[in-house]
């Protein structure tokens, strides 16, 4: 056999190359492509919004119309032709015979009455409330915005430290000095105060007293920190000298009872059984029916503008109603905290016991002791829940006022003679006399 070599076939070292790519050609074919889809896109959106009105018209269905859409006031011509109509009818038809007496006339007279009892109802409740802002309007001008100032610096800005920004109102005026009450967790950590008056006028305020048990603060804004006009405008306004609120009693709420300031809303006492319960003091709080905010505050104004309550919250949600404490009842504590006197301490929750109660729970007359605060006097002492003090100081408590009252006359620093009567095994009450020393607040 005779062997080959590949030179003897030159042939086989051929390469097939593959032909080049016109790019050029190809993006032009592509371009075609794409405004030849385009033109027939366009084509078939014009048949079909041409010939969609005869086809919906073929098959039994119009195209819907947009109906234009007006909003406008009747005109007055207008109220008037519409008032008049129902006359002309009643005229024509009740000629002949007075067939029509209880048909068109007999609505026409009923839609009459009802309309003269709307206009009726909407003039009153506007009276309503026109009297309501003229008893409001003066205790309004006494309203103050408090806010606390520190003696440090923000170190972002160099301004001075804020202690909360609350609202006040002036409850006492004389010739040197405006004294203002606000209530505040914060402010009684200020150094100093700036007091917005409804003049537009600002003063500087000195703290006289705080109170940590109900967060109430006294300030007082000199004469001489303020212009002329505010000095002789502004009123104080006057504190109710009796707790004689009943349920359904009318009031007035000012100051920011819903959480916005400058609000004025008015409604009735609900209740006047709950108990603000404080240590060593029991006020009354005035349930209302005014829809309040737990951020709110102000006062409670009676119908001859006196202020009633000071409202307080108790941490619920938004929406809560509007409540107070007895503003005649806080009178004393206002005076103490006006003069800058001390609030005496001894640590009991307690409330009064009354003949009813005693007579039911055949238990003594007294103070019952709910719970004694941690590390006070009274745990100091051995005073225990469920003692019932009868005797302070040698003077007889039978009220939560009475025992307060007796308490803030007491010397700071100085034990006292406290009697209660406490429940043995037995079930029998036995006399038990401590000693008991008396702080600040």
């Amino acid at each position: 056999m005779v062997e080959r070599n590949d030179q003897d076939y030159p042939f086989i070292k051929e390469t097939i190359k593959k032909r080049p790519v016109n790019k050029k050609a190809a993006v032009q074919k592509i371009l075609m492509a794409a405004l030849c889809g385009i033109i027939f896109g366009a084509c078939a959106a014009l048949t079909i919004a041409a010939t969609m009105p005869a086809m919906l018209k073929v098959l039994g269905k119009e195209a819907p119309e947009q109906e234009e859409v007006t909003l406008s006031l009747p005109a007055a011509s207008q109220t008037e032709t519409a008032a008049e109509a129902p006359a002309t009818v009643k005229a024509e038809t009740a000629a002949p015979g007075n067939e029509a007496e209880g048909g068109v006339s007999g609505e026409t007279e009923a839609a009459a009455d009802a309309d003269g009892v709307r206009a009726d109802l909407a003039d009153h409740l506007e009276n309503i409330y026109n009297e309501i802002k003229k008893i409001a309007a003066e205790p309004q001008k006494a309203l103050v915005r408090v806010t606390g100032i520190g003696d440090k610096e923000n170190l972002l800005d160099h301004s001075s430290l804020t202690y909360g920004d609350e609202e006040g109102i002036i409850f006492l005026k004389n010739k040197d000095a405006f004294y203002i009450l606000t209530r505040s967790e914060t402010l009684g950590d200020s150094g100093k105060f700036r007091v917005d008056f409804s003049t537009g006028d600002s003063g500087e305020g000195t703290l006289c007293g705080a109170d940590e048990r109900t967060n109430l603060l006294v300030i007082k804004v000199g004469m001489d920190e303020l212009d002329d006009e505010t000095a002789q405008t502004v009123p104080a306004v006057s504190l109710a000298t009796e707790a004689d609120q009943e349920q359904a009693d009318p009031v007035i709420a000012i100051g920011s009872p819903t959480g916005d300031a400058g609000t004025l809303v008015y409604g009735n006492i609900t209740s006047v059984l709950g108990k603000y319960r404080i240590p060593d003091a029991e006020y009354t709080i005035l349930t209302t029916d005014m829809v309040g905010s737990s951020s709110g505050g102000g006062v409670l104004l009676d119908m001859d503008g006196q202020m009633t309550g000071i409202m307080v919250t108790d941490g619920e949600e938004d929406g809560t109603v509007v409540r107070a404490v007895s503003a005649a009842q806080l009178r004393p504590l206002l005076e103490m905290l006006s003069n800058g006197e001390n609030i005496r301490y001894i640590g009991i929750i307690g409330e009064t016991v009354t003949e009813e109660k005693a007579e039911e729970l055949e238990i003594p007359l007294g103070i019952y002791v709910d719970s004694v605060e941690e590390n006070s006097p009274a745990m100091a002492a051995g005073i225990q829940s469920g003692d019932i003090i009868f005797e302070l100081d040698g003077r007889e408590v039978c009220t939560m006022e009475e025992y307060s009252e007796v308490l803030q006359d007491l010397p700071v620093q100085q034990r006292a003679d406290l009697s209660l009567y406490r429940r043995m095994p037995s079930g029998e009450y036995e006399e038990v006399d401590l000693r008991i020393l008396v702080v600040k607040s």
